[in-house]
């Protein structure tokens, strides 16, 4: 049991969180401004606030923005290494949201395409069953043609005469079959007239059909907040807002929204403003409509 009483005192040796270092309070106990480290590194005092106040996402690249560390610390006279590592757990954090956004933005492009696919069978279906029905349509209609093309005209003179013979000359009957007179036809109107085919009705097309007005979507930042915004399946595009930035944009059918510090921004879409999101720092996935 002995041997093992120096592994447990080890332990929270290995797991000890970086020490937290008040730059500012070393800053201002040297009696040193901002303004006097910048004269000296040639840091911005923008940089310098963001380092101090561990605002890590207002630095620029990390090949730079380690440099500045190392400088700064090396100013106020303080090891650099713990600041690093709260800087480095930053970006592995920053990365691992930036990954799960990535994978959920790549399985909803995967869905809308099986949606699509879905779609388009179905209209293939819908235009094969719509070409069967005029072809009947046809077929009826020809069928309909050739029986009105086949029934007799027997009220035309031409039957008539066809088909009554002349009477033989004898004076005998001359006064009794003088008019010789054809058959009457049958009354009532001719079949030509009663059986005319009908007309198969004329689709007209759809002309001149209103677009519905396009969607628009407002958003303005309170605070840093990152967006990637893609309208109508469109590729996306990424955004880092600041405080009192405000975009718009706008869309024909849908938006699809990633936002990386919900409770950072304000939205209006369709000139209606949304309620909050949610707190700061959540990241949320939004699509409109």
């Amino acid at each position: 049991m002995k041997s093992s009483e120096p592994l447990s005192g080890e332990i929270p040796a290995v797991n000890k969180e970086p020490e937290v270092i008040d730059l500012k309070g070393l800053r201002e106990a040297k009696g040193l401004s901002l303004r006097d480290i910048l004269s000296v590194t040639r840091i911005t005092v923008t940089n310098l606030e963001a380092i101090e106040a561990g605002h890590y996402d207002l630095l620029p690249a990390p090949v730079y923005a380690r440099t500045f560390i190392k400088t700064y610390a090396g100013i106020l006279g303080t090891a650099s290494k713990p600041i690093l590592q709260q800087y480095e757990n930053y970006l592995k954090s920053r990365d691992e949201i930036q990954e799960g956004q990535q994978e959920e933005h790549e399985e909803l492009s995967r869905k809308e395409k099986k949606a699509h696919n879905v779609r388009f069978l179905l209209w293939i279906v819908a235009a094969i069953m719509l070409c069967g029905l005029i072809v009947s349509i046809l077929l009826i209609y020809v069928k309909d043609v050739a029986d009105l093309s086949s029934v007799p005209q027997l009220g035309s003179p031409k039957s008539a005469s066809s088909t009554v013979p002349a009477p033989t000359p004898n004076p005998a009957l001359a006064p009794t079959n003088a008019p010789n007179v054809p058959p009457a036809a049958p009354a009532g109107p001719a079949p030509s007239a009663v059986n005319q085919p009908w007309q198969t009705p004329e689709h007209q097309g759809v002309g001149g059909q209103q677009q519905e007005p396009p969607l628009n979507l407002k958003i303005a930042a309170v605070e840093k907040t990152w967006l990637r915004i893609s309208a109508d399946g469109k590729e996306p595009e990424q955004i880092m807002l600041t405080k009192g930035d405000r975009i718009e944009r706008m869309a024909g059918e849908a938006f699809i929204v990633d936002i990386g510090n919900k409770g950072g921004i304000l939205v209006t879409f369709q000139n209606k403003p949304l309620p909050a999101l949610g707190k700061r720092g959540e990241v949320i996935h939004l699509k409109f409509p």
